[in-house]
């Protein structure tokens, strides 16, 4: 839990995020695929929020990559910004569930955490794959539903509700972060208004761009 300038009950809901129970896992986000993405724009501007919150609140952060061969290495915008802020070292698949590939649940096993932030693509293959693997393994995924996408929106909307049905929790970016932040005596929560006012600000550009 973030350090309080105020005492606080500890009491929380075990579903809403902490910061010490929570990593970040980013899912194959790679060049040749993301052009056919649906709202490719949207997704990538989420991703890169949460790897600023990732940042901000020191989250463990593990990168995959499939078949980077084929499909290339993670996106370029994106690689920089992961190198701003958590790094990038990501973890090369052939299957498409993260968990099919033993170096990459040893990896979040040795996070330490139980709960797994997930975003990336494309949302009813690796992403639902990985989520359904996760809860068979006593992880608490959530599913960052405006930084997860796929080629169609159906397919996105299909693999959403399965993984709900399947126990994973679905929550938006400004909902996980303000969960992790807990609350406005933490010393994360100016850094949370600093991004929170920089974020509007490119809404606001991209929407007058239009």
């Amino acid at each position: 839990m973030p350090e309080q300038v105020n005492s606080v009950s500890e009491s929380r809901h075990p579903w809403l995020l902490d910061n010490r129970r929570s990593a970040l896992l980013v899912i194959d986000v790679q060049s040749v695929l993301v052009p056919f993405i649906w709202e490719k724009e949207k997704m990538l501007r989420n991703i890169g929020v949460v790897l600023e919150l990732a940042r901000m609140h020191r989250l463990p952060t593990i990168v995959t990559e499939h078949n980077p061969k084929g499909l290339g290495a993670t996106d370029e915008g994106l690689t920089e910004i992961l190198m701003r802020t958590v790094g990038y070292e990501p973890l090369v698949k052939d299957i498409f569930s993260c968990c099919g590939h033993r170096h990459i649940t040893d990896a979040i096993r040795k996070t330490g955490r139980d709960q797994v932030i997930v975003v990336g693509m494309e949302t009813h293959i690796c992403v639902s794959q990985t989520v359904l693997d996760l809860l068979e393994r006593g992880y608490q995924p959530h599913v960052v539903e405006d930084a997860v996408r796929c080629r169609w929106e159906n397919s996105h909307r299909l693999g959403i509700e399965k993984m709900r049905q399947a126990g994973a929790i679905i929550c938006d970016w400004e909902m996980a972060a303000y969960e992790l932040t807990y609350g406005a005596k933490t010393l994360e929560f100016k850094d949370l208004l600093a991004l929170m006012k920089r974020v509007a600000a490119e809404n606001e550009a991209s929407a007058t761009a239009k």
